[in-house]
């Protein structure tokens, strides 16, 4: 990759796609079982190899469509060739697995030998105590010996085809996630390290998640994250994002960027609607996707910041159309309902992330092929829809969005 520090800007959500980040599933997701998927995050297991064949059908969409894919792997890995980098990740990560000292410094060892494609694979796919006792010489571990021959020393990481979570661009800089489940922790860890050590990230602005109180309890997710308009961004408080984090992450974004308004979103706090996008996207200058359920329940607290961080105001609307008309200087607002506004019909596109669209440009989206009703009411409104396949990548319970993390748009 070439040096482009001068080109992040994510000034919206339907800017016109130019460059994006994205992770092809890998032996990660081979990793699931009917006994881990739930502490993992999952609802199924998936079948790997059509869940790639999907991704790279994807990523070929988005490459024809005129966007340059960035894999977060290759990243990792190039860093990785540092060896003073490796060790400090290192440390950071088998600290994190809670592994006792003799068996961290053996492990440690023989991980610092492999060449980095093969430790960027460990780190993301993990790493049993089987797989580890072929790399190790003996070591007194009482960890090690209590232990079964499955149980992983290094946890895997299946969540991580969705780039939207562990970290959100935000203009020219990012904003690193502070993940509410474990399973997801290490994430926001690799890109930390890639925007501090990657010379394609140099001098991208980090705007929270690179100081020590960053983290629990002010808990906050990428999928939570809409860059409404260069002055507007709505903030989802979910069951992965806290309030205490919108306002911090206001008060940030108020001093660095053209950010005056935070909307922050008060969503339901269940499983499907884990995150502002799966309830609510944007696809075109005055047209949005909402999930009608949340759409009758939803709080919004429209924050206005000074240029100085400091809280001017905090307002709380009942009404989603005049709140966005009134942040963004609409006339008109069209809202286009999960499943037409068929009860039915919503609730399973809901399931299915059809309220989860990626716009690639003003009124043209990414969306499931199987969410057939919401795609068919998007297209009576105007949206042009690219339709991929998803009937393994959306067993994680993610659309296009989730697994998409635009660097760069017009």
């Amino acid at each position: 990759m070439e040096d482009r520090k001068d080109d992040f800007c994510v000034k919206s959500e339907i800017g016109r796609l130019k460059r994006v980040m994205l992770h092809r599933p890998g032996k990660e997701l081979a990793r699931l079982t009917i006994d881990n998927k739930d502490e993992l995050l999952f609802d199924d297991i998936l079948w790997v190899e059509e869940a790639q064949k999907e991704h790279d059908a994807f990523a070929d969409l988005l490459r024809d469509n005129g966007a340059e894919v960035v894999y977060f792997k290759d990243c990792l890995s190039y860093i990785l060739k540092e060896k003073e980098i490796r060790k400090e990740l290192l440390d950071d990560v088998l600290a994190m697995e809670a592994l006792d000292i003799p068996l961290s410094k053996a492990l440690e060892k023989e991980l610092l030998e492999l060449p980095a494609d093969e430790l960027s694979e460990i780190l993301i796919a993990g790493l049993t105590k089987g797989e580890a006792l072929e790399l190790l010489k003996p070591c007194t571990s009482l960890v090690l010996n209590s232990m079964g021959l499955y149980d992983f020393l290094i946890r895997p990481l299946p969540n991580l085809y969705f780039q939207r979570d562990p970290f959100s661009f935000v203009q020219d800089g990012v904003i690193i996630s502070a993940m509410n489940f474990d399973a997801r922790k290490k994430e926001p860890l690799y890109g930390k390290y890639i925007f501090e050590h990657h010379p394609y990230f140099k001098e991208l602005k980090v705007f929270f998640g690179n100081r020590s109180r960053d983290t629990y309890p002010y808990h906050i997710e990428g999928g939570d994250v809409l860059v409404l308009s260069d002055k507007v961004v709505a903030i989802g408080i979910s069951q992965r994002t806290a309030a205490g984090a919108v306002q911090i992450v206001g008060n940030r974004l108020s001093q660095n960027t053209s950010v005056r308004t935070v909307l922050a979103v008060d969503i339901p706090k269940a499983r499907s609607a884990m995150h502002l996008d799966t309830v609510f996207t944007m696809v075109d200058h005055d047209a949005f996707t909402v999930y009608p359920e949340a759409r009758k329940t939803i709080r919004i607290w429209e924050l206005q910041y000074r240029e100085d961080g400091s809280l001017s105001s905090i307002k709380e609307h009942r009404d989603l159309e005049v709140c966005i008309k009134k942040t963004l200087g609409l006339e008109t607002v069209r809202f286009i309902e999960t499943g037409g506004g068929d009860p039915i019909a919503a609730a399973r596109d809901q399931w299915n992330d059809g309220t989860n669209t990626l716009a690639i440009a003003p009124g043209v989206v990414v969306t499931y092929r199987r969410n057939v009703v919401s795609n068919r009411v998007l297209r009576e409104n105007g949206i042009k829809v690219y339709e991929i396949r998803g009937a393994e990548l959306g067993r994680g319970r993610g659309g296009p969005r989730c697994m998409s993390m635009p660097l760069a748009r017009d």
